[in-house]
């Protein structure tokens, strides 16, 4: 863990985090509809944000109010954009494209935040989305003669990274000044109004996936305490790279849990994805010492 920076710490404990998270939508998804899924979410997320807030009197709703708001509107969109985007793609193209937002990360934090970025980290990045595409092996970059997409999937999924990238230099901005659970806060405010607008119909869990609901609404927004609190002290361009990571953990957790067997395009992925991190936190740590 040495080799990574503190910044980047967090954002792999976030990421381990949300991918538990994944791994209980998937198996409340098996019945229950994506926005109730999304809907309990930002509940849970309302109550965890409130037990860390309860004792800030007025301060439990940030100064920053405005940006605070379109932080919490973004995360909505970006994840209600990342619903459709599954929904309407193959699984493969979906996240490809979902997973592609770090380099967006990066041309924007350089252009409106003017954060820095190594030759060096930047090629680890784009080793890191290397390995995602060779995990997830997309049809349209690798010619297996699939369908066509669905122009509005694919109009969704560049949505949801346009949006995730702009939700991340928020957070980036407001973990400055405010504490990571007041960041928090927002998102689940914009999930709970407005996930029921959106959805197509409620479905009663049973005991079972009550739990699961609990599961995705705790893990998910614990991931999310952890991320916030590396934008607070790390380059948004360099520790966004790390939530590649994610669909590393996809494949352990498929293998344990749902009986997926990784093949030697998730395996070959998966290393270069953990090669990509490697080079970033060294990267991230050169650069550090150069500026003392």
């Amino acid at each position: 863990m040495d080799i990574l920076t503190p910044g980047m710490r967090f954002m792999l404990f976030g990421t381990f985090f949300f991918s538990i998270g994944s791994l209980f939508v998937k198996l409340a998804g098996t019945r229950l509809p994506a926005m109730e899924i999304l809907f309990v979410r930002g509940v849970i997320g309302l109550v965890m944000c409130w037990i860390m807030l309860r004792g800030s009197g007025r301060d439990m709703f940030g100064k920053r109010k405005l940006l605070l708001a379109a932080r919490g509107l973004l995360g909505f969109g970006a994840m209600f954009a990342d619903f459709y985007t599954i929904v309407h793609l193959p699984l493969a193209d979906a996240l490809v494209l979902i997973f592609s937002h770090p380099i967006t990360v990066a041309l924007l934090a350089w252009l409106i935040m003017g954060e820095t970025l190594s030759k060096g980290a930047m090629l680890a990045i784009v080793t890191s989305l290397a390995g995602v595409t060779l995990v997830c092996r997309p049809g349209f970059l690798f010619g297996l003669g699939g369908p066509e997409l669905d122009p509005m999937g694919l109009l969704a999924a560049l949505l949801s990274v346009f949006l995730t990238s702009w939700a991340i230099l928020a957070v980036r901005v407001l973990a400055k000044t405010e504490r990571p659970a007041v960041v928090m806060l927002y998102p689940p405010i914009a999930i709970s109004l407005l996930s029921p607008i959106f959805a197509e119909g409620w479905v009663m869990p049973t005991p079972a996936e009550w739990g699961v609901l609990v599961g995705v609404g705790l893990f998910m927004n614990a991931g999310q305490f952890f991320m916030t609190k590396g934008y607070a002290i790390e380059s948004a361009a360099r520790i966004s790279g790390v939530s590649t990571l994610e669909i590393v953990f996809a494949a352990m957790w498929g293998l344990m849990f749902l009986g997926e067997v990784p093949d030697a395009w998730t395996i070959g992925g998966g290393s270069l994805i953990v090669l990509g991190i490697l080079a970033l936190g060294r990267s991230a740590r050169r650069e550090r010492l150069a500026q003392a």
